[in-house]
């Protein structure tokens, strides 16, 4: 089965749905307490928005479950297809995730869903490879900056380095950080976030090396409009220790 087969209509299986479900626990949750924002049905996976006090927390870590999802699927051997909801008749539906084909999974799904649960697979490999200003797909940019230039940025930048690396923890471990920035605060733009953001730390923690994702410092709306000048709206930061894990 190494080449992609497109089935008839597929229906989720207990055990199926049982993989996906850990595997959407797994993302970082911070923002989801409460009702769980997944309705399995058929071959699809609906990520839908429930009421809370923090939508733009909610959205981006609707971002990061929809990784963990789409990992967890190709996983199982399919190939997922999302599309995000722009239905005016279901509001609430932030994207849809169908299970399109069968394909066996490679070494690089295996890595992937193995690193949802924190195990490395790559322990020589070096950081993840991204351009120094990377644009990604759908309005969202990936800025890779040293400890220097993040404790240059104004309002913020002694808040990301203090819970990257906090003073007194390791003080010769060297560090760096992914600035995600966003052209708007859109609902796609949030859970975009969200998803490059969950990326990173899944290449991360696969080449043997610990992260922390930063949003504390961007929550008040006023800070994120005064820094809207570092090409794009600041949402959040993904600290990377360079030192592997013991």
């Amino acid at each position: 089965m190494s080449a992609t087969a497109v089935l008839g209509t597929h229906r989720w299986t207990a055990e199926e749905t049982r993989i996906l479900m850990r595997a959407a626990r797994w993302a970082p949750r911070r923002w989801l307490r409460g009702e769980w924002p997944l309705e399995v049905r058929g071959d699809d996976v609906d990520l839908v928005e429930r009421p809370g006090d923090d939508s733009r927390g909610r959205l981006i870590a609707c971002g990061a479950l929809l990784v963990h999802l789409e990992v967890a699927m190709r996983a199982l051997g399919w190939l997922p297809r999302t599309e995000f909801s722009h239905d005016e008749a279901d509001p609430r539906r932030i994207a849809r995730i169908t299970a399109a084909a069968r394909k066996r999974p490679g070494a690089g799904d295996l890595a992937s869903f193995r690193a949802m649960s924190g195990r490395a697979s790559y322990p020589a490999h070096g950081l993840p490879i991204l351009s120094p200003d990377e644009e990604s797909a759908d309005g969202v940019r990936v800025r890779s900056l040293s400890p220097r230039q993040i404790r240059s940025l104004p309002k913020v930048g002694d808040a990301i380095a203090r819970t990257i690396a906090p003073p007194g923890e390791e003080p010769d471990d060297p560090w760096s950080a992914f600035l995600i920035t966003t052209t708007s605060e859109a609902r796609h733009h949030l859970v975009r976030a969200g998803q490059v953001a969950q990326r990173i730390r899944l290449l991360v923690t696969e080449s043997g090396l610990r992260c922390s994702t930063v949003t504390e410092p961007f929550d008040p709306a006023k800070v994120r409009v005064s820094l809207f000048g570092l090409a794009g709206i600041p949402q959040l930061a993904v600290g990377v220790h360079h030192t592997r894990r013991r």
